[in-house]
């Protein structure tokens, strides 16, 4: 009997991990994907300034 308990325990810990991993990927790439724009946006302002002489 305790041995079915900590084995649905185990897998209870198991998933959960999995979940919180899963969870987290999808959160870095919509985090990645948000930043991405700006650092593009930011570096052809800078471009941009170059180009017609600003410093």
């Amino acid at each position: 009997m305790n041995t079915q308990i900590s084995t649905k325990l185990a897998a209870l810990a198991v998933a959960l991990m999995m979940n919180s991993l899963l969870i987290g990927g999808v959160a870095y790439l919509f985090n990645s994907q948000v930043h991405q724009p700006t650092t593009v946006v930011s570096l052809a302002h800078t471009a941009a300034s170059t180009l017609h002489g600003a410093v």
